[in-house]
């Protein structure tokens, strides 16, 4: 019987082995992984070489990631009508596709870095915890505290003088701040509204007397900074001299200065930015994707950095320098100075705006009545500019160019790729042409003749008694070249930009109120002692 056992034994593994064998006979590799090894090792190789730019190749990861899984589903659902096809045939041996564990964990890998990079580009620094919970479960980690207690309710109001140096710092971690030039008796008035989260009174108590900025003047001015509690945020208004200069930073809440005479430096990581009514030179530091800033009434310029939604910059006399990534609409209006904008994706220079310009990430460009020297290199844009004079200088790709030129005239270069050109020339204006499209028409009613064989055509000649360079440089899109009667900008700005000043008055501080619970009414006890 032992004898008996171990033959069926011996059998039952043949067998086994049998059918593992025939199994992997049956399997057939998907062609899916060495198509992904391929793409990739021509994608790094580009990078590598310098063909291809490292900062644009993780963008287009960033932003198209989910084409990958578009891609291997397409190339799964070919191999299998293939393989139902071949299988019709009786005499073809049976068989079945598999995908490779290498090439799903590929796959994986670059899904996910698709993720990390689309978050930080967004300037999301811990986005897998934020975000996910932010937007695919609708919760707002800056507000949690909210399920574990209840709201209470407070103000605060500080007042001291201004030190010798004039300059204002202000720290505030968790909440919004507003300053405004508007004290007249030489101190810094502050107003502080507090919101506790706790689940009691008494604990309520003790976090609002926590939440009292504490001052510090080291001889070169004041620094105001606000202590950092869980389940607590604090506004702050403050009123000061309008000849202070002012630095505020926050991290989690948005920052509104107007009516200051020196300078100011404005830092926000996590909220918006409005500038107003400000004599010298401003500086605005944005960190967060879904933030703002506007800035309005500046005398002195202003440059910006970081990464936000949209900038809307109007009426400032003075330099105006942007850079980073903004993933909204850039607006401009009255710039009496050069613009320097630099993106990732686009970079544009105006030497002065009378007009308006408009720069959105992934659509349009518009400007009306600038001044040039105008440089503006871009991908993926409809580019419309009307009344510029001086020097242009536009480069384009798989959009079309619209540019009506204003006296006095500069050299004008214009080169695109996949789109037309339409060229609008002062009337009198006088000028030389080299025109070239591939694929493409030239019209014109310059009384020059065309030429060129096959798809190529060039237009060539004098305008005129000659003057500035006019190129023009197309493929896969036509050339229009007209003349009209343009209006000329003027040498200056029509008006300067004024300063919007907020009126003065006298600080009338609220009084302490005593903090309230938002569910229900209850005694809170004393308010926090008034001393900086």
């Amino acid at each position: 019987m032992r004898e008996q056992m171990r033959a069926q034994r011996d059998a039952f593994r043949a067998q086994r082995r049998q059918i593992r064998y025939q199994m992997l006979g049956m399997r057939r590799s998907s062609i899916l992984g060495p198509i992904l090894l391929i793409g990739l090792g021509i994608l790094f190789l580009l990078v590598q070489t310098g063909r291809l730019n490292q900062q644009l190749f993780w963008d287009r990861v960033g932003q198209w990631w989910p084409l990958l899984l578009l891609f291997a589903g397409i190339v799964l659902l070919a191999e299998w009508t293939f393989d139902q096809f071949r299988l019709r045939d009786p005499n073809q041996p049976r068989y079945r596709r598999s995908l490779g564990g290498g090439a799903v964990i590929l796959i994986l890998f670059l899904c996910f870095g698709g993720l990390i990079v689309r978050g930080i580009h967004n300037g999301d620094q811990n986005f897998m915890a934020r975000d996910f919970l932010a937007h695919h479960f609708m919760v707002n980690l800056d507000d949690i505290d909210e399920f574990f207690g209840d709201k209470h309710e407070s103000d605060q109001t500080l007042d001291f003088p201004l030190s010798a140096g004039g300059t204002l710092a202000v720290v505030n971690p968790r909440g919004n701040v507003t300053v405004s030039g508007t004290s007249d008796d030489g101190r810094i008035h502050v107003a502080i509204h507090k919101q506790v989260y706790a689940s009691s009174d008494s604990e309520a108590d003790s976090k609002a007397q926590q939440l009292t900025p504490a001052s510090s003047d080291n001889g070169f001015g004041t620094t105001l900074t606000m202590p950092s509690k869980d389940g607590a945020r604090a506004d702050l208004s403050l009123t000061v001299p309008a000849g202070s200069a002012i630095t505020v930073t926050t991290n989690r809440g948005d920052i509104h200065i107007n009516s200051i005479k020196s300078t100011v430096t404005a830092t926000a990581n996590r909220g918006d930015i409005d500038l107003s009514a400000i004599s010298g030179p401003a500086t605005a530091h944005i960190n967060s994707a879904g933030s703002s800033l506007t800035a309005h009434s500046l005398a002195g310029g202003i440059t910006v950095e970081g990464h936000a939604q949209d900038l809307t910059l109007t009426d400032i006399a003075g330099p105006v320098s942007v850079s980073g990534d903004f993933f909204g609409t850039t607006h401009f209006e009255h710039i009496n100075g050069s613009i320097k904008f630099h993106t990732s994706r686009a970079n544009f220079q105006l030497a002065r705006l009378d007009g308006e310009a408009e720069i959105s990430p992934r659509s349009d460009l518009s400007a009306d009545q600038g001044v040039g020297p105008l440089v503006f290199t871009s991908n993926n844009h409809n580019i419309t500019l009307d009344r510029i004079s001086g020097d242009i200088d536009v480069t384009d790709h798989n959009g079309s160019i619209d540019l009506t030129a204003a006296a006095p005239l500069g050299r004008v270069t214009l080169e695109d790729r996949n789109g037309s050109i339409r060229a609008t020339l002062p009337e009198h204006a006088g000028f030389v042409v080299q025109a070239n499209t591939t694929n493409g028409q030239i019209d014109n009613d310059l009384q020059l003749t065309p030429g060129g064989t096959g798809s190529s055509k060039t237009l060539t000649g004098t305008v005129g008694a000659g003057g500035p360079q006019l190129t023009i440089t197309t493929t896969n899109g036509d050339i229009s070249i007209h003349k009209a009667d343009v209006q000329p900008m003027p040498p200056n700005p029509p008006t300067a930009p004024k300063l919007t000043l907020e009126p003065s008055a006298p600080p009338s501080p609220a009084p302490p109120a005593k903090p309230h619970k938002k569910a229900a009414s209850s005694p809170s006890g004393p308010e926090p002692p008034a001393t900086p």
